[in-house]
């Protein structure tokens, strides 16, 4: 019966691929609706960001635009090759195709030329490389078949450099100057290392290009140049990495870094994988240090530039030099093989493709025997290394031999035209060879001379096409793509061709880049209408900083405005990080502190994050003037433009001259455009100048003045109790939003969520929609927890064993051997408990007494204890760095529930907390807890309640910011994971991931249970409850965050819990067990069709593709179909599955069959494709489409038992399983202790027990052979009865093990189990269906509404 009108609590357990969910009325009873409990999980796969679908376009988008250039380029060569070679382009397109696939006219073995007298031997003959071509067009103005002309120009369009140094001119490649100050510039506000200013930087430039010394001389070199002090590891560092050699990320940054383990991360510009690294070493880095990166490689590759051209003008020269070079070494390095080895060496070096070899390092091997050329170990390093090991058997003074050794020494061995470095070389060094190729061939070729329309020479026009880079700010040309729903912006001032030299007449280049501005900068994390500011923005690091520096405080008192005021100017405006020494020094000559009293600062780790680099940039400008509005209003528009244009240099250069041209001079503007500004803030200037007031004083200004009046940083200033902010936050907030039922997919764009969150939010949304309809109201509370990412919260430090071992390294201690202390520790598994991690922090001694602790009684519980310096009465932070102690088990030493510590403590004990704060064995917080006089205030006594009630993440906010405007009479509460994870813990509630998927609901429910317990405690306004409540009636309003479910929890005429007596259990909590004990949750899972790429990225070759289950390399070629000749993707991805009926062999059939991504937009303009796709490529006879589409992961239910098809292998179809496996709270204790067996591959648990063993597998062989699991497509049930006996006779940890896999296939999922332990496969149990379902006895496809109240069968056997 459906219970409509009737108050209800919802609760909500949402993460990234799942929400549970759950309905109970103000007494914690699920609720009841069309004969179901409500409560259920909704699955769904986590959605993937767009950065792999943008990469795919823009690669697809950049080989159009090739194919248009170069088809241009044939356009201009055509009448003048067709005179002399009819069927060149012809022969040039067929090159790629088997001979017999050939075009008649073009049909040989001749590729290119196929004259009488010269053919393609000849040309390789006589061009070895095409850069031989390239140099002899450079350096000869005699006659040339244009043939040659266009072969070369082609390689130079098909490689045209690249564009990241827009300014520099075809004639000059010296931006070593620009790229060493910004350096200079970049090091000092990131790392605050100061290089040299004035130095020679031709020298440098010339240092590290010359092929004359090692890199590691080069580093020695560089670092006398600069006056570098060789013992500033720092600065050397830095150096080293413009070498081009190896140096870790945290020799550089050290602990501007966020984790220990990633420290060991390498910064290495020569790896020829750098480019793969790059993604990590940005994200260990952070944004900001990644700007050194930048600036390093820009100096790296400038000297990878000049050590390529060495004194040639052109590339070509060059080239043909290394290619001269490399011959003369061959010869060399075989000579001394042949003389000093064996045949067995020469012909493994010369003619096998093992890892190593020549052959493998020239990936070319010049042998009749087959061999693999996908060789993985070729990178010059391993080549040098193999070569290193033969010659040093070799007599080392022979003049060849020392010669290989000197040459491999400076990386110059055998040089190869084909390397990692070809990616420094810039457009403008390729666009001066073609200029002078054009200019030498314009002799014999006058059509290059010619003009057209627009009053360019063909010469000229080529030239354009080559150096021209539509901007990005351009994106698509075509209109059409906005038009149809794709991802273009332009706005055309007319319809045609887009050239290089008719853009500004076919696009209107102000009004786009306009709509790129709109499309490209976010919206504020508040107010959702309005865009961000430039991360740079005067404004957005005014409150960057605000927000940090408001947050410092003396022993727990913040310090007095002014003087926060005088270090903002004073220290901030320099635009340099402010490291804690630093303000130390500030508070210390102000009076605020003493000398040794700099342990009293907090607020701030090892330095203000955050700084004015903006200010400072532009005040080496324009001095004093930055303190003017009009200046800072100009400088606030160039930092936009300058984030938005900083790679179109001279687009960004016209915008400044155009509005700042009649105050700024040419000087500045080229300095101005030379800074570097990156990225978006979270916020806007609307919300940053929203106009609010205190409600103590009255006095009205925005929040970003109020920041600065105040020592107050964003999170307080919203605070309602004491600002008006926040109301006038809501008010702008609620004009803007739509309620509920008018909530599309398409308004969480604004939000700027990720993909993940954006599909969770919706899921939500449907969920809470679909409620509301059946019970007929809006709930009145709604309860949320959103999960974190699993594998962010996993994200380790450096393990406990070399953080100690790092520590004591540095104490000098005779005392004991704490290296072999530590290292035993680890091998024993204890260093993994709190109290021996709390030992080693306090190095062996009781943290109240100094006592040394005996470490032969530290795990007896009557000796020893963990204290909470803040009191658990207080606070829930059972956080072991900054919280907890090892302490001994003294009555009366310390009262648990008091705070500060005791002043005979706090005398005693402040050397030994000194002493182990400096060796920085424990935290900066927790040395201002243990050194701490003062009680708690009121306000901080309500800000731990608070934390317990306020979610913080940003994520978490903009959700629950979402429900609140859709929801606006549902007082949204946020429940706190650790709460609800707390509460299980202490009333055997444990869950086990590999029982069910109920934990979803599970934890939705219990969310309602205590987050109200929290709500009705404390309401939403913890500062009025201590001050108006607990201050003014301790015994009726009393208290305790770590038990907080001992008592009844009242107020007014609400219950919302019923403590327990003494001895018994009664109250609520009989009421929660009763209903987490149901089996009763539904489930449902998202169905969708295939998106994405037509088959995985891999192509494979002829020799591998068999034909079947391949899709050609080029499906719009006709004649490169056939995979066996040339190659093909595999694993064809899937869009939707449709059920067709067919006569096979006579009889009619019924089958599901996949529509591959590939056919799916054919199928979905025609529905007559779907019957040619089944007759042409299914090969099916006189087929009926009776199902036209069923998704993936739809929900069926075959021959009684329950899961998802997924996609298909072969002629099976795969599924996952649908099936709760259902246990009581008993077993699910056990499964856990099982779990941990398993993980830690104990043999030994005192937990785990033989006879519970042999029960538990009983049980689960039971559900396998007599219940629905034995419905299951590939049953297991016979062979767990057949293994029985094995089992038995398994010792405990086999057990274990074999169980947990029998778990594994009952989870919700992709199923398989390893049973060979019982006598069963590796892979056991994986259900794969037939695609013919026309022999089974049921085969229904079932439509799930999103929480599983409302279904629609279809019955694929008969419809």
């Amino acid at each position: 019966m459906r219970e409509t009108g009737k108050d209800y609590y919802l609760g909500l357990d949402m993460g990234t691929n799942s929400v549970g969910w759950a309905v109970t009325d103000e007494n914690y009873v699920l609720m009841r609706a069309k004969g179901k409990d409500l409560w259920g999980i909704r699955e769904f796969d986590e959605a993937l960001t767009a950065v792999d679908r943008r990469t795919h376009r823009v690669a697809r988008r950049r080989r159009q635009r090739e194919t248009a250039r170069i088809g241009l380029l044939k356009e201009y060569f055509h009448d003048a090759i067709a005179e002399v070679d009819p069927d060149f382009y012809q022969r040039l397109d067929n090159s790629k195709y088997h001979e017999e696939d050939k075009d008649s006219a073009v049909k040989g073995k001749n590729g290119i030329f196929n004259d009488a007298n010269y053919n393609d031997k000849d040309y390789f003959k006589q061009y070895p490389t095409i850069f031989h071509l390239r140099k002899e067009l450079i350096e000869s103005t005699e006659k040339h078949d244009v043939r040659l002309v266009y072969l070369a120009l082609l390689n130079m369009f098909k490689h045209r450099g690249h564009f990241l140094n827009a300014g520099l001119s075809t004639e000059s490649e010296n931006t070593m100057d620009t790229a060493y100050h910004n350096f200079v510039e970049t090091a000092a506000q990131t790392i605050e290392c100061n290089f040299m200013e004035t130095v020679d930087i031709e020298k440098i430039k010339e240092i590290l290009g010359s092929r004359d010394y090692s890199r590691s001389k080069k580093a020695e070199l560089v670092a006398q140049l600069l006056h570098v002090d060789s013992k500033n590891k720092v600065q050397m560092a830095c150096i080293k990495c413009i070498c081009g050699l190896k140096v870790t990320a945290a020799a550089i940054f050290g602990d501007k870094m966020a984790a220990d383990e990633e420290k060991k991360t390498d910064i290495c510009f020569s790896d020829f994988g750098y480019d793969e690294k790059v993604p990590v070493i940005l994200e260990i880095v952070g944004e900001e240090n990644f700007e050194l990166v930048l600036a390093m490689q820009e100096i790296y590759d400038i000297g990878s530039l000049a050590g390529i051209m060495k004194d040639s003008l052109y590339l070509s020269m060059a080239r043909v030099k290394e290619y001269e070079q490399h011959g003369k070494d061959l010869r060399i390095l075989k000579g001394v093989v042949k003389k000093y080895g064996t045949k067995e060496e020469y012909d493994t070096l010369f003619r096998t493709m093992e890892e190593g070899t020549y052959s493998a390092y020239v990936n070319s091997v010049n042998t009749k025997k087959k061999s693999r050329r996908d060789v993985k170990k070729r990178t010059r390093d391993e080549f040098y290394g193999r070569l290193k090991k033969i010659i040093s058997k070799m007599p080392q003074n022979d003049s060849d031999v020392l010669y290989i050794k000197d040459k491999m020494e400076k990386e110059a061995f055998l040089p190869k035209q084909l390397t990692a470095s070809n990616g420094v070389i810039p457009n403008q060094i390729h666009a001066r060879e073609m200029k002078k190729i054009l200019q030498n061939a314009e002799i014999y070729l006058p059509f290059l001379k010619e003009k057209d329309t627009s009053g360019l020479t063909v010469s000229e026009r080529i030239l354009k096409l080559f150096s021209f880079q539509i901007p990005y700010y351009v994106g698509p040309v075509s209109e059409k793509s906005k038009l149809n729903g794709g991802n273009g912006w332009v706005v055309r001032k007319e319809e045609g061709t887009v050239l290089p030299w008719n853009i500004e007449e076919k696009i209107d280049m102000t009004a786009t880049s306009r709509e790129f501005v709109e499309r490209m900068v976010r919206r504020c994390s508040y107010l959702s209408d309005e865009r961000v500011l430039p991360k740079g923005s005067l404004l957005y690091e005014r409150f960057c900083v605000l927000n940090e520096i408001n947050a410092i405080k003396v022993d727990g008192v913040k310090i007095p405005v002014e003087i926060k005021q005088d270090l903002y100017s004073k220290y901030f405006k320099k635009g340099k990080k402010v490291t804690k020494k630093k303000i130390a020094e500030f508070l210390i000559a102000r009076g605020v502190i003493k000398e040794d009293q700099t342990e009293l600062i907090s607020g701030i780790d090892i330095a203000v994050n955050s700084t004015l680099s903006t200010y400072a940039k532009f005040y080496a400008i324009f001095g004093e003037k930055m303190e003017q509005d009009s200046y800072k209003k100009m400088v606030e528009q160039i930092v936009e433009w300058c984030t938005i244009y900083g790679d179109a240099k001279k687009f960004l250069e016209q915008k400044i001259k155009e509005c700042y041209g009649n105050i700024l001079t040419q000087e500045e503007i080229k300095r101005i455009t030379g800074f570097k500004f990156r990225d978006w803030g979270r916020l806007s200037k609307e919300f940053l100048e929203l106009s609010g007031c205190s409600k103590a004083t009255g006095e009205v200004m925005p929040l970003i003045s109020m920041m600065w009046e105040t020592n107050d940083n964003l999170m307080e200033l919203l605070d309602d109790n004491y600002y008006t902010y926040r109301e006038a936050l809501e008010e702008k907030q609620n004009n803007a939003f739509k309620l509920l039922a008018d909530i599309e997919p398409e308004d969480l764009d604004e939000m700027y969520f990720s993909a993940p969150v954006k599909r969770m939010v919706w899921q939500t949304l449907c969920i809470i929609k679909e409620l509301e309809k059946v019970l007929g109201k809006a709930p009145k509370r709604l309860f949320v927890e959103m999960t974190r990412n699993e594998q962010k919260d996993k994200k380790r430090t450096d393990s406990r064993k070399q953080q100690f071992l790092d520590l004591y390294k540095n104490i000098k201690d005779e005392s004991r051997d704490w290296k072999e202390l530590i290292t035993r520790a680890d091998e024993n598994g204890t260093l993994k408990s709190k109290k021996m991690y709390l030992y080693l922090t306090q190095r062996g001694r009781c943290m109240y007494t100094g006592h040394p602790i005996d470490l032969e009684d530290l795990f007896k519980d009557n000796r020893y204890d963990i204290d909470h310096i803040y009191p658990r009465h207080f606070v829930k932070d059972d956080n072991i760095m900054n919280n907890l102690v090892l302490v001994e088990k003294e009555k009366n030493a310390h009262k648990s529930d008091n705070y500060p510590l005791e002043e005979e403590i706090y005398k005693k004990q402040l050397p030994m907390w000194k002493d182990l704060h400096q060796c920085k064995l424990i935290t900066d917080e927790k040395f201002k807890r243990l050194t701490g006089r003062n009680e708690f205030t009121d306000e901080q006594k309500a800000g731990f309640i608070a934390r317990q009630l306020v979610e913080t993440s940003q994520g978490t906010k903009g959700v629950t910011t979402i429900l609140e405007r859709a929801l606006p009479d549902t007082k949204i509460v946020y429940a706190k994971a650790s709460n609800v994870s707390e509460f299980r813990q202490k009333r055997d509630l444990l869950k086990s991931r590999v029982v069910n998927d109920f934990h979803h609901a599970q934890d939705a429910y219990l969310n309602i249970v205590v987050g109200n317990v929290y709500f009705v405690k404390f309401t939403q306004n913890p500062l009025h409850f201590i001050k108006a409540e607990y201050d003014k009636n301790k015994a009726q309003y009393e208290y305790n965050l770590s038990r907080m479910f001992d008592r009844d929890v009242r107020r007014g005429n609400e219950t919302a819990w019923i403590g327990c007596k003494k001895g018994e259990e009664a109250g609520t909590i009989l009421t929660v067990k009763k209903m987490m004990a149901k089996n009763t949750p539904m489930l449902t899972r998202l169905s969708f069709e295939g998106k994405g790429g037509l088959a995985d990225q891999t192509l494979y070759s002829a020799e591998k593709a068999k034909g079947n289950g391949y899709i050609p390399l080029k499906t719009s070629d006709s004649k490169m179909q056939d995979v066996t000749k040339y190659g093909g993707f595999n694993s064809v991805s899937t869009a939707y599955f449709f059920l067709v009926e067919h006569e096979l062999k006579g009889k009619k059939v019924r089958t599901l069959e996949t529509v591959p991504i590939i056919w799916r937009d054919r199928i979905e303009k025609d529905e007559t494709m779907l019957l040619k796709y089944c007759t042409d490529v299914l090969e099916l006879k006189n087929p009926s489409i009776r199902v036209k589409k069923i998704k993936l992961q739809s929900y069926i239910k075959k021959d009684g038992y329950y899961m998802y098809i997924t996609g298909k292998t072969n002629k099976q179809i795969t599924t996952k399983n649908a099936v709760e496996l259902c246990v009581n709270q008993r077993w699910i204790d056990y499964i856990k202790i099982i779990e941990k067996t398993v993980e830690k591959k104990k043999e030994e648990c005192e937990e785990i027990d033989y006879d519970k063993n042999v029960e538990f597998y009983d049980l689960l062989l039971t559900k396998h052979t007599q219940e629905i699991f034995s419905n299951r497509p590939n049953p297991v049930g016979a062979k767990l009865k057949q293994g029985r006996d094995k089992f038995v006779s398994l010792t405990l940890l086999e057990q274990c093990r074999v169980l947990y896999e029998i778990l594994q296939l009952s989870i919700i999922g992709n199923t398989r189990a390893d049973l060979q332990l019982i006598g069963g496969a590796a892979i056991s149990g994986v259900m794969l269906l037939s695609k013919n379902i026309t022999d089974s006895k049921e085969f229904i496809l079932i439509n799930q509404s999103v929480t599983g109240l409302f279904e629609q069968k279809v019955d694929l056997l008969t419809v």
